[in-house]
């Protein structure tokens, strides 16, 4: 915020494309921050909070006075090495294919993204993710626990009636 306001008393900062993207982003989260905040309420009250602990990974890769290149290359082998011991690393879940998927239902709930996620954590937190952008750009709307589509056809002459 400090950033914006000094910005904002620099003459010609609308002409700044720059400071307006990062006006528009810091804007955004800040509207979306209650959204967030009620949708960790609903995950903790219906799933409850993690009670594991967090796994620390002691990292013995260690850099030594060669080329920095090759530092490197030890350093990630090393990492993704205990990554894959741990688990760490998962299939890759891409927000857009659950976007994609979600556009195609009439409508929804957090059980269904569960289990349209498979049960796994991290596809559930992709898919919820989705439904926020898909009801943040208009396309559905959450009303009584459910994400509903909006008919865009319907949408576009109640705002013109």
């Amino acid at each position: 915020m400090t950033f914006l306001k000094s910005k904002e008393l620099l003459p010609n900062s609308n002409n700044d494309k720059e400071f307006r993207k990062h006006r528009e982003i810091i804007y955004e989260t800040i509207e979306n921050y209650d959204v967030i905040k009620k949708a960790q309420e609903v995950i903790k009250k219906d799933f409850g909070e993690d009670k594991k602990k967090p796994v620390g990974v002691k990292n013995k890769a260690s850099i030594e006075k060669e080329i920095v290149e090759n530092q490197l290359v030890k350093f990630f082998d090393d990492y993704i090495t205990k990554q894959k011991k741990l688990e760490i690393i998962r299939d890759s879940y891409r927000i857009e294919d659950a976007i994609e998927m979600l556009e195609k239902k009439d409508e929804f709930n957090i059980l269904d993204l569960y289990e349209y996620a498979q049960h796994k954590k991290m596809n559930f937190l992709v898919m919820f993710l989705a439904s926020l952008i898909l009801v943040n750009r208009g396309f559905f709307k959450y009303e009584k626990g459910l994400f509903i589509k909006l008919n865009l056809q319907n949408l576009g002459s109640d705002l013109n009636g």
